[in-house]
């Protein structure tokens, strides 16, 4: 009975022992990956005021280079008892992600998330736009003092975005719809020259940002109405193209006919003078033979005599003709006249 009572005794006393322990302090770490930078900055007064914490320098200051940071940890305690209580942080490590974000705010994608504009004739309509934007390590401090440890994706999704569209939609106002389509370039010229460098003071570098796509309107009827006129248009241009084609056939069919014309004019042109100068040539040549014949006279006509005279002596078949004509000394012509036979 007393081994009894005394084991009871010591099982209690053990169990109040191990009931008054404190918590174990479980060694706590965090991880920096290679695109992030940690800063560690107290939770409790380190006796550099909390005032500084609104200050670049101050964050710039706490920046570490680790990649394997040790929560430490204080006993804090909430009851009388000694072991009643829990342990705390006593710093806070603040990464930031400098990753680069891409974002595409497309009302085809997610109306709800698209930029919404609105021409000065009062009619809204969304285009495309996407942004890439990224965070040097020289700005991480920056970054995390206009963000108090926000990411670099909600800050995308939120003031980048509206931004954007607040800029767009002020040079969208000074124009109408149907002048708005082709200032597309000055749009975008605007966004750039004011979303840029707002966010590089900021730390935040904007590497891209641009338009893409067409106009997509609130009333589906506006877009109705404008395929329409467009393809009208686009008949129109059609219908000139062809007019214009067919008036360039016309005018090359009219201009070869001219050319033939004048081809035929010339080519009859130089016949008619061919025919003038032939003739002429050969009034010319009888010209010229009858004053040479009115020159020769007498000698003209004993050659043609002579002529006369040989070929009849080359023909000649040694008969002579019956019947002779001439007198004198010249045999004249000789002819072989039939007989006649007189009639009974």
């Amino acid at each position: 009975m007393n081994k009894q009572i005394a084991t009871a005794a010591l099982s209690v006393v053990l169990s109040l022992g191990l009931a008054g322990c404190k918590a174990y302090d479980v060694p706590e770490y965090v991880e920096v990956d290679t695109s992030e930078t940690a800063f560690v900055v107290p939770l409790e007064n380190d006796g550099d005021g909390q005032a500084k914490f609104q200050s670049i320098d101050y964050l710039e200051a706490k920046k570490v280079a680790l990649k394997r940071i040790q929560i430490p940890h204080r006993w804090n305690q909430t009851g009388r008892m000694w072991n009643t209580g829990e342990w705390i942080d006593t710093i806070r490590v603040i990464k930031v992600n400098r990753a680069p974000v891409t974002r595409e705010w497309d009302a085809d994608k997610d109306k709800d998330k698209a930029i919404w504009l609105e021409s000065r004739d009062s009619v809204g309509f969304s285009t495309g736009f996407n942004c890439t934007a990224m965070i040097k390590e020289e700005d991480a401090a920056k970054f995390l003092y206009w963000n108090r440890g926000g990411e670099l994706s909600s800050v995308m999704d939120s003031e980048i975005r509206n931004r954007i569209m607040q800029v767009a939609f002020e040079v969208a106002q000074q124009f109408p719809l149907d002048t708005l389509r082709g200032e597309k370039q000055r749009v975008i010229d605007a966004v750039r020259a004011d979303v840029v460098p707002y966010f590089a003071d900021r730390g935040i570098t904007i590497s891209m940002i641009g338009m893409y796509g067409g106009m997509s309107y609130e009333n589906e009827k506006i877009q109705v109405s404008i395929d329409n006129v467009f393809i009208a248009q686009q008949e129109k241009e059609v219908n000139r193209a062809r007019f214009d084609a067919q008036q360039k056939a016309n005018e090359r069919i009219e201009l070869e006919a001219m050319a033939l014309a004048e081809k035929a004019r010339t080519q009859a042109k130089g016949a008619a003078d061919a025919k003038v100068l032939e003739a002429k040539g050969e009034a010319d040549s009888l010209a010229l033979r009858a004053a040479a014949i009115k020159e020769a006279g007498p000698a003209l006509f004993q050659l043609r005599t002579l002529e006369i005279e040989q070929a009849r002596v080359e023909r000649w078949d040694g008969r002579y003709p019956v019947t002779f004509f001439g007198s004198g000394q010249s045999m004249g012509m000789m002819l072989n006249v039939p007989v006649v036979t007189p009639q009974k």
